[in-house]
Formats: structure tokens, sequence, C-alpha cells
């Protein structure tokens, strides 16, 4: 099945803690075996568990593409590549890690990030936007998403579909559909919360979603992103 359910010890909001770099996924100490049995089946990627920068919020601090990730100026770029070699899947040489010094240090929360292009929060300094930019090579677009900054932390998208809050308005789908071209669909997770990038994992082979979610949700989910086998 390529949606699944799962939490991190009782906590659905797997998104916050969980991130995909490439074909790694970093998740924290804490995680039970079976959940990366699970993230591992659903998404087919290699799991690793660390801490970086002494905390565990990988999802919420972090976020990438399959061309690079930008993290926040309190980590270390060569941790998180040591990290990501412990899964035995190191990245590539051109897999381009990167800090930015920027004040608003959540990228997985102020980015919503493609291969192509990234809808990112107004409040990012230019300067940070202009080096993101040119790190992964992709077109960075402000906005907001249901009056939301903090976009990453209220969609999420693969290369098949975007799911986002529900209450973005007709203005909201009608310019992400331009920027990402992607037909956005909209839902909750975890039974009515509108948090779905902190909520879940992604990519194109499957999802895998907070445990609290209904069956309504799940197939929403996988209509959205285009995961029904």
């Amino acid at each position: 099945m390529p949606v699944n359910t799962a939490d991190i010890n009782g906590n659905p909001y797997i998104g916050v803690f969980c991130r995909i770099l490439g074909d790694v996924l970093i998740c924290p100490p804490e995680s039970p075996d079976d959940l990366l049995e699970v993230l591992e089946g659903s998404l087919g990627v290699r799991t690793v568990k660390a801490f970086i920068g002494n905390t565990n919020l990988h999802g919420a601090l972090i976020t990438g593409n399959s061309k690079g990730a930008v993290i926040p100026y309190f980590f270390d770029p060569q941790d998180v590549a040591r990290v990501m070699e412990k899964s035995g899947q190191p990245p590539e040489e051109e897999y381009n890690i990167f800090t930015s010094h920027d004040p608003l240090t959540a990228w997985g929360n102020n980015l919503l990030l493609s291969d192509r292009v990234a809808m990112y929060n107004p409040d990012l300094e230019k300067r940070s936007v202009k080096r993101i930019s040119s790190e992964l090579d992709i077109e960075m677009v402000p906005g907001t998403i249901a009056g939301v900054r903090t976009v990453g932390s209220i969609a999420v998208l693969n290369s098949k579909g975007i799911i986002v809050h529900p209450k973005a308005s007709q203005d909201d789908l009608d310019r992400i559909r331009e920027i990402f071209s992607l037909k956005p669909e909209i839902s909750t997770v975890n039974f009515g919360s509108p948090y779905l990038g902190s909520s879940m994992v992604v990519n194109d082979s499957g999802a895998v979603i907070g445990n609290r979610s209904s069956g309504v949700e799940i197939n929403r989910i996988e209509d959205g992103l285009d995961l029904i086998e």
C-alpha cells in the first residue's frame, strides 16, 4: 500500500521529525524499528537515525530535493553528509548541502520545494532567497497559502501532485497550479489538522502520514499525490 500511517512514540506529526534528502530519510534516534520498516517499505528509501545539531526536529529544520539541502546556521553541512553516509547510501558529490544564516531557521516550514521551483515564506531575507535559488538552481516565488506564511508546514508535494491547507482560496489554488504546474487538492490530516507538511513524509513512491488520519483523509492524499495503485 503506497500510503501508510504511523507515529513516533505516540506523536503523529512525523513530518516535524523526519526528512527525505535525496534517497535517504533521516529520523530521530528514538524512532522505533517498526517505523523505519514502514518508511522504507512505503517510500523506497534508506533510513538512518541521528541527532543533528543536538536536535531531532529534522523535518522542521531541514528541507531539500534531489539536488541538495538547505540547513540552519547552527548545523554543520559535514555532519549532515556523515549522517547520510551512515545509511549506506552516501550523497553523490554534486549533492549540495549548505547553510543559511537567515534568522528564520525552520527551513522545512518556510519552503515548499520541488526540483524546479520553491514557494517561500515572504519574511525570508533577500540574500537567503538569492542563495537558495543559486545553490539549488531553482526559481524562488514568495507566497502564502490560506494566509499562512510557513507554507512548508501546511502543504506537501511530489512530482505528481500537491495537497494544501483546507482553507486555501481559489486564488491560492490558481497560483499554486501556476507555480508548480501541478493540480492542487485540499485536505486535512490527523483527523482535521491543516498541518499537512508537519504530519507526513512523501515522495513519488508513497506516503507515510500521521496515524490519527481518517479514511477520508487517506483517500484524499492518495488521490492528490497520485499514489493509488
